[in-house]
């Protein structure tokens, strides 16, 4: 999946590299990897194998279901053999540099101005939402001097709320967001749907002053997209760049 968007400062490209672009890379001899430098190699090299964005340097994160974000400036180098720092989120002003989280069930969110150059990309699964970790890059976009009606927020393929069962000690971070974020089963099981609750929560904290799209692209048992429930070690490469 990838999708480009025309911008005042350039171009910008936003996409989710799944179980397609993984056969291309893997065969019938290699598995997945097992750790975040792992991980960071298989990114770079996938991303260089399917001839992407002309050798840009590629940034990822040593993933931890938190809420740092970390910041690329024009000094940061890309992956390399270095051990990745920790965190779930990424941003920049600058352009030719390849944002990376992984996802399996979680929710990608693609944040990026209509007006200015400023992209970023953030790995929110259950935690990172409750952590609030979309609130914090928007608080932060608006202490630098950015406006809530250029900020535009794109969410990616995730495990959507028919498939996603959680407990009680889950559903009490989301309950009070309403039954159609999170729907009551019986015998305490709930239905949630993560992605509604980042925009809920969106609303709350800032009101209705921003565009958020949600196409709810389902994960689970997906032909395109890998799921941890569904038992799949593969992981969803969702990217965002800009190009001026």
């Amino acid at each position: 999946m990838k999708k480009e968007i025309p911008l005042p400062y350039g171009n910008l490209t936003i996409g989710t590299l799944g179980k397609n672009e993984a056969s291309l890379y893997l065969d019938q001899s290699k598995s997945f990897p097992n750790s975040p430098s792992g991980w960071q190699t298989y990114t770079e090299n996938l991303i260089s194998r399917l001839g992407m964005f002309g050798g840009y340097q590629v940034f990822s994160l040593g993933q931890v279901h938190g809420d740092r974000i970390e910041a690329v400036d024009e000094s940061a180098d890309g992956l390399g053999t270095m051990e990745p720092k920790e965190g779930d989120g990424l941003w920049t002003i600058e352009k030719n540099k390849i944002l990376v989280v992984r996802t399996a069930d979680c929710v990608p969110v693609f944040l990026y101005s209509t007006k200015r150059p400023f992209v970023s990309v953030l790995h929110s699964g259950w935690k990172g939402t409750m952590l609030g970790i979309t609130e914090k890059m928007i608080q932060e976009l608006l202490t630098k001097g950015f406006q809530m009606d250029e900020l535009v927020l794109e969410l990616g393929p995730y495990i959507q709320r028919q498939n996603y069962e959680v407990g009680e000690d889950v559903a009490k971070y989301f309950q009070d967001l309403g039954s159609a974020v999170c729907f009551p089963k019986g015998n305490g099981k709930f239905l949630l749907d993560v992605g509604l609750a980042i925009e809920k929560r969106m609303e709350r904290k800032f009101g209705g002053v921003f565009r958020l799209v949600n196409e709810h692209s389902e994960v689970f048992q997906s032909p395109q997209f890998f799921s941890h429930r569904a038992k799949e070690e593969g992981r969803n490469l969702n990217f965002i760049l800009w190009e001026s």
